[in-house]
């Protein structure tokens, strides 16, 4: 079995586990009666189980989903932060200030689909500074392809085609429609475990305001906890089905792309995504860091102020350690500038500058002191630089493969700091050294 059929049968299964045990669920609580006359509150009674009224109840809440789904769907599309450039609007497009044209980001989209056999009902540019693209297929909605901007700022032609190669993957799989008939049962099992907390929670505070039964609150508080506890766990591992068929669907999407643009072009665009994610990273954690230098909290970091800061920064930079030095300067002149465009406070860009210039020296140097000791721990990643021989941030063939060779010298070796420690259980996608060995070995690349 060659590893996309054995990746392939690893989704399926997880979908099939996943849906088998949401029904398990939903035989369980339509078994379940609510009688707040019992002990317990909830009565597990076959006598009582009503099919049709069951079924009427996953029926409703399962619009209630479709609802929302939809809701949201159309939501993205109207996001302020979209621009529609397929079909063209009547209305021109602003300023275009992105590195590729509607043009070409269309054709390239277009002809991949045609190639593809897929159809797209729109093309959508979303002004972002992290690099990320998605797409989404509702019957009657029609599929969309979302490309964030920074995409065209950090990729070159053939890289933000295998992006869009990888999106159309998706498409293609029909993961967004797997995904959505796949989690409908878990919905309905969600809103009714709800019920179920609010019923018994309802019973605990009966027996104890209006009964004053003590024993009786105890006794519906330890089911309470039980259940929840019970419920949290199966929860749990139904997560763990989904987060597993979703990151079988990522790889094949690479694999995908890399049959479209070619592997080495893959790697390379994977590559630059995760290093662009890790510069972002770093500059994250240092300002974090900088807000928190303040003991009073006087004025707290908000998302809005980290959004801005984080598009201050260069949206090509992927060197986490340029992020890191350029950190101290984007956030205390971000903030002086607020104070000048606020409140009126007359400071010119050259008076910005000249006081900001030696705190960010101080500053550097008290981070410089305070990650010395870190530093001269043992390396937790493989640096992909290292294969860089030209150091013109892109591999060529025989450069992967020194890459490849690095990366399974080191096994337990992440090829990014953000991603070291994290639970790959409980994650949607799997990281970037899975991701890169895994096309390097469905296009036998050693």
């Amino acid at each position: 079995m060659s590893i996309i059929e054995e990746t392939t049968s690893d989704k399926w299964r997880a979908i099939f586990f996943f849906i088998l045990l949401d029904i398990l669920q939903i035989l369980f609580v339509s078994l379940l009666v609510m009688d707040e006359s019992a002990l317990y509150v909830v009565v597990f009674d076959l006598s009582r189980f009503d099919p049709v009224n069951s079924l009427i109840l996953f029926l409703g809440i399962s619009f209630i989903q479709f609802v929302l789904i939809y809701g949201t769907a159309a939501g993205v599309v109207k996001n302020p932060k979209m621009i529609q450039i397929f079909p063209e609007q009547e209305k021109e497009i602003k300023p275009w200030k992105y590195r590729y044209s509607p043009q070409e980001l269309v054709k390239w989209t277009r002809d991949i689909a045609k190639k593809s056999h897929i159809s797209i009902k729109r093309i959508m540019l979303m002004q972002s500074p992290l690099p990320n693209a998605f797409t989404f297929s509702l019957p009657g909605f029609g599929s969309t392809v979302v490309i964030h901007s920074n995409i065209t700022d950090l990729l070159d032609r053939d890289e933000v085609q295998s992006v869009i190669a990888h999106e159309l993957g998706h498409l293609k799989n029909r993961d967004t429609i797997i995904s959505i008939v796949s989690r409908t049962p878990g919905f309905y099992v969600f809103v009714i475990y709800l019920y179920i907390y609010f019923r018994i929670g309802l019973g605990l505070l009966n027996s104890l305001a209006v009964d004053f039964d003590v024993i009786t609150a105890g006794a519906r508080a330890l089911v309470l906890v039980g259940f929840i506890i019970l419920t949290l766990v199966l929860i749990t591992i139904s997560r763990l089905f989904v987060q597993k068929s979703s990151r079988k669907a990522e790889l094949l999407c690479d694999y995908y792309s890399s049959q479209v643009v070619g592997p080495q072009i893959t790697i390379n665009s994977l590559i630059r995504l995760g290093q662009r994610v890790e510069a972002v990273t770093a500059l994250v954690d240092e300002i974090k860091w900088l807000a928190q230098m303040d003991p009073e909290k006087i004025n707290p970091m908000t998302d809005e102020e980290l959004a801005h800061i984080i598009s201050s920064y260069p949206l090509d930079g992927i060197d986490e350690d340029n992020a890191r030095t350029k950190a101290p300067e984007l956030f205390l002149s971000t903030r002086l500038r607020r104070m000048r465009e606020v409140y009126g406070v007359e400071l010119s860009d050259e008076t910005i500058h000249d006081a900001v210039d030696p705190a960010v020296t101080q500053l550097l140097e008290k981070r410089s002191e305070m990650t010395q000791e870190e530093e001269e721990e043992e390396e937790v990643t493989v640096d992909w630089r290292k294969a860089d021989v030209d150091e013109d941030k892109r591999l060529s063939e025989e450069e992967i493969s020194d890459l490849i060779q690095l990366l399974k010298e080191n096994p337990q070796k992440m090829l990014f700091d953000n991603e070291v420690g994290a639970n790959i259980l409980m994650l949607d996608h799997p990281n970037f050294r899975q991701r890169i060995l895994f096309v390097a070995e469905a296009c036998k690349i050693e």
